[in-house]
């Protein structure tokens, strides 16, 4: 049986990290955001604990963290002349499941894009010429340039304390970093993760012939951090582990561990996790949002959702 819900300013489908920092800006805005997420609640401390979180049978072997074939699945062909067929075994494509998304299981790599990569047509036109191209390849500029971006990868950095070594500091190549990059307006809030014996060994190696090795930068973090929300994260212990699993640690940068303790302490912010989105149907007369959760009506707003809530977590 389907229930009204109150009038809401902004709905997100999804809460990974998207739906996390999306959420806490428009509350910050003072919009009235609920979320749906389609998989269970995820929280560090008690989801996580470093008493059990290293069961790789668990969550390297049995996917505990993302959605199951059974649950939904994609269809996969080789060719056009094939008929696709379901996937029934995930291999590196790994689609999250439950409130945190790939930002709970993630490696936290924290590449920038380079510059060159947001004009790649131009820059590759510019280097090889105009005829290096085929006709038919669809490559474009992206319309949005590295220096629009950078303000906004400094403060993923800042949220997520990302431990680095700047290679490119406001135009001015710096020694230890990655000389490659885009200019970048500050240091990493902390700083580079210590390296052990090997990687050592092998960057006196690179160095000695001309290159220029450097730590890669890690939303793992080096040393204790508070980040501008005001959420502490604890330096990492080098577990090893990370891809796959979450962090009881709070050693890793995740929803989690940045944003969601200060974003469900607001009024204006509600979240409801087991809640599918199955279908969007638009018409000219009322935009419908159905999905597989409660029943949401923005009759004003000309928005509504319709779900129903699973009785049991297949989880």
């Amino acid at each position: 049986m389907s229930r009204r819900l109150p009038r809401k300013d902004v709905v997100i489908v999804g809460f990974g990290w998207t739906g996390a920092i999306m959420a806490n800006e428009l509350t910050d805005e003072g919009l009235e955001v609920i979320a749906f997420e389609r998989g269970p609640w995820r929280d560090a401390p008690t989801d996580f604990p470093p008493g059990y979180m290293q069961d790789e049978l668990r969550y390297r072997i049995r996917h505990e963290l993302f959605l199951r074939p059974d649950q939904l699945t994609f269809t996969f062909r080789n060719k056009m002349d094939q008929t696709a067929l379901p996937i029934r075994s995930w291999g590196a494509f790994m689609p999250p499941n439950g409130v945190g998304g790939g930002g709970v299981h993630w490696n936290a790599e924290m590449w920038r894009f380079l510059p060159s990569d947001f004009v790649l047509k131009t820059h590759l036109t510019e280097r090889y010429g105009a005829a290096f191209l085929p006709p038919d390849m669809t490559i474009q500029d992206w319309g949005v340039t590295y220096d629009e971006l950078e303000p906004h990868y400094d403060r993923f950095e800042y949220l997520c304390g990302t431990s680095g070594t700047a290679g490119n500091l406001s135009g001015k190549i710096m020694d230890g970093g990655n000389p490659f990059e885009g200019p970048r307006s500050r240091p990493y809030p902390t700083p580079a993760q210590a390296q052990p014996f090997s990687h050592t060994l092998f960057g006196k190696a690179a160095r000695e012939l001309g290159y220029k090795p450097f730590p890669q930068p890690s939303g793992n973090l080096s040393q204790a951090y508070t980040n501008p929300l005001g959420m502490r994260l604890g330096p990492c212990t080098y577990c090893g582990f990370c891809e796959w699993f979450g962090c009881g640690n709070y050693s890793k940068a995740s929803p989690q561990t940045t944003i969601l303790p200060h974003l469900i302490r607001k009024s204006n912010f509600s979240l409801r996790d087991n809640s599918e989105v199955v279908r969007i149907n638009v018409d000219l007369i009322l935009l419908d949002i159905t999905a597989d959760g409660c029943d949401l009506r923005h009759a004003g707003n000309r928005i509504e959702l319709i779900a129903n809530k699973p009785i049991l977590d297949r989880a």
